[in-house]
């Protein structure tokens, strides 16, 4: 059978270019199907992910995820198939120093992946149910297979963080166009505003969109240390009500439109209402990278850059994986022993 790629549609599932592949592995299970799941625990060189990248594959050779620029994941999804049907997880490398002599990465690097094929259903529902609830879950990797003298040894820990969210809120194309842009870059997407031509600009399912008022703060809508918010208004008295409760929140990129003198004025305003100072600078105004941006896609374009920045400075590698210390490995370790050898 030739593995395929699966595109989901199931909330938080993503798509097969998802980072996030829970979603696709419980659904699998649930159907009576084996299920691996697949890590990149070590990278010798350059890759486009970093450690902690998955993918999910079922025993029908489906998978959704990826490790590598697309080069590799069929054979990782043949390679998931035979460790279900042996019932025994693995650790195996491809690219440099691997023994699979006819798959190369073209960058001459690389990766060594652990296909663990006895995750059970439960840890599967209390991570997915975790992280459909915004809150981090956890799931631990084991480190079945020969490591090199420089390589990464676990057992490992993968944290998964709530999805990025971006809460848009604006009148006009440009608020429609960074909903578009962000949704297709994987960020769950709230658009408000108080102009139903906005609201209905993205024909794209996926939004929540919220009808807003002069006197609105949002105060209905979560604003969590994985939320972006962009305020997209050319008339800058909507924002009045709207900043100090996102400034009060712990989203990671604030931004809103405007010129410099229109920014200067904004923060005036701000420290009239008596809002400190730090809480000013947590502003990106004008929001975006490119300063001489023209038109509501390349403004959107910069804003999401922008945002891209600020994610990846807030989340610390570590956050995301990292190979379990001390006595935790081997507590870990005598917990998986019964499965390998059932």
């Amino acid at each position: 059978m030739t593995p395929t790629t699966v595109h989901t549609e199931m909330e938080h599932a993503g798509d097969d270019c998802d980072d996030y592949v829970l979603g696709f592995a419980l659904e699998t299970a649930k159907r009576g199907l084996q299920v691996a799941v697949v890590t990149l625990v070590d990278v010798d060189g350059s890759s486009p992910w970093r450690p902690g990248a998955q993918m999910a594959v079922s025993e029908s050779g489906e998978w959704a995820g990826y490790l590598s620029g697309g080069c590799i994941e069929r054979a990782v999804a043949a390679e998931a198939v035979q460790a279900m049907a042996d019932r025994r997880s693995r650790r195996i490398r491809y690219g440099a120093g691997s023994p699979y002599m006819d798959i190369r990465l073209p960058c001459g690097s690389a990766i060594e992946l652990v296909v663990d094929v006895h995750l059970e259903t439960e840890e599967l529902e209390k991570a997915d149910d975790r992280h459909r609830q915004r809150r981090q879950a956890a799931i631990a990797v084991p480190d079945p297979g020969s490591v090199g003298p420089d390589g990464a040894s676990g057992p490992f820990l993968r944290r998964y963080l709530p999805r990025k969210r971006l809460v848009v809120a604006g009148i006009g194309p440009i608020a429609a166009s960074l909903a578009r842009l962000s949704h297709a870059a994987g960020y769950e997407v709230v658009l408000a505003s108080p102009d139903e031509r906005t609201l209905t600009a993205p024909s794209r399912p996926g939004f929540a969109k919220l009808p807003v008022g002069p006197s609105s703060d949002m105060a209905d809508v979560v604003i969590d240390g994985r939320t972006a918010v962009a305020l997209a208004f050319h008339d800058h008295e909507w924002e009045a009500n709207l900043l100090p409760r996102i400034l009060a929140s712990d989203a990671f990129y604030v931004g809103a439109l405007g010129s410099e003198r229109t920014h200067e004025l904004r923060i005036e305003r701000l420290a009239e209402k008596g809002l400190r100072s730090e809480g000013q600078r947590r502003i990106r105004g004008p929001a975006g990278l490119l300063p001489h941006a023209k038109g509501a896609s390349e403004i959107s374009v910069s804003i999401l850059a922008e945002m891209a920045e600020a994610e990846a400075a807030a989340v610390d590698a570590c956050q995301l994986f990292c190979a379990f210390a001390g006595d935790a490995a081997g507590t870990y370790a005598r917990s998986r022993s019964g499965r390998e050898e059932a």
